[in-house]
């Protein structure tokens, strides 16, 4: 289906198509991590000159496989590889059997490994023609301060919208560990945090349904604009700032497949998640792939705060409890 906006058709295109590798059917752990060429990191010990020996309370992270550099972290960081994650989350999907389809890097170099799997019977919402198929995501980064993170990544799929990070981690749809000293052993934790993540998805089929059925009218959703993108109070040029508003609105009317749901909670919150996936700017740093770039903000970055400030604030204006977020 085309968005008034921008004539963009988004229905079975998901925002991590061509950016990661296709796995093999029932891959294994060993597979996945063959197939996706995930490499290690290695720390090194770093030396300043004129010093003679290295620095004592910091070393550097490179990839094995190119020796290209990765960040600068202290001692006391525990590296946790790629492979590691993966193989957790392999191991912890057994029993609500899992499919684990597509794994990749984002970032300069590689600097952060994605696994991506899918859990069986999508989420039905009322009215909304557009299953949410249930997608789980495990990750972490070499960079020094991305950490070990299993999250619910549910996707509406005629417009690939990413749902399950709007609720937080307070809804158990994300789950991470910091790269301290006790990081390998906390991995033991991830079959708990993986059932936490499985229970998110209930939870999110469950505030569907009540978005879908609470009217929201155009004013309230104006008021959750008002409230994430304020125009500035100063003489600058408001012209960028009122456009990205102007955005958020039509798309409270033109979303993918919400013809049915119009006028209530449901549209407004795909209003703002497929603004926030799909049209809203990402910085070019010139330094990555810019749709790698739109990946990391759709999953870890500015988008999923987006999407999770937004559900908050429609919730608000609807007066709706939100025991998920």
């Amino acid at each position: 289906m085309a968005h008034d906006i921008n004539k963009m058709i988004y229905v079975g295109e998901m925002p991590w198509h061509g950016l990661g590798v296709p796995l093999p059917a029932r891959a294994s752990y060993e597979d996945i991590v063959q197939a996706a060429g995930f490499y290690v990191a290695v720390e090194k010990d770093v030396y300043v000159p004129p010093l003679r020996g290295p620095i004592p309370d910091r070393k550097a992270l490179v990839r094995s496989d190119t020796g290209e550099y990765l960040s600068l972290v202290s001692k006391s960081y525990e590296v946790v590889q790629f492979s590691e994650v993966a193989r957790t989350l392999v191991e912890a999907a057994g029993d609500v059997k899992a499919v684990f389809t597509t794994a990749g890097t984002l970032g300069p170099v590689g600097i952060k490994g994605w696994l991506l799997g899918e859990i069986p019977n999508p989420i039905k919402v009322k009215g909304d023609p557009s299953p949410i198929r249930k997608y789980v995501l495990g990750t972490t980064g070499h960079d020094g301060v991305t950490a070990v993170v299993l999250k619910n990544v549910a996707t509406r799929v005629v417009c690939a919208n990413t749902l399950g990070v709007a609720l937080g981690e307070r809804g158990g749809a994300t789950w991470r560990i910091q790269h301290t000293a006790n990081a390998k052993m906390r991995l033991d934790e991830a079959g708990k945090a993986f059932r936490q993540l499985v229970e998110s998805y209930e939870r999110l089929g469950e505030l569907a349904n009540v978005l879908a059925v609470t009217p929201f009218t155009t004013r309230q959703m104006k008021a959750t604009i008002d409230r994430l993108m304020p125009v500035p109070k100063d003489d600058r040029d408001h012209t960028k700032p009122e456009a990205e508003r102007g955005k958020v609105i039509r798309l409270f009317d033109t979303a993918a497949a919400i013809e049915r749901v119009r006028g209530t909670a449901w549209a407004a919150l795909q209003g703002w998640t497929e603004y926030a996936d799909h049209h809203r700017q990402v910085r070019d740093t010139g330094r990555e792939d810019p749709r790698r770039a739109r990946l990391a903000s759709v999953w870890m970055g500015r988008a999923a705060a987006i999407k999770q400030a937004a559900l908050a604030a429609i919730a608000d204006e609807a007066r709706l409890e939100l025991t998920a977020a």
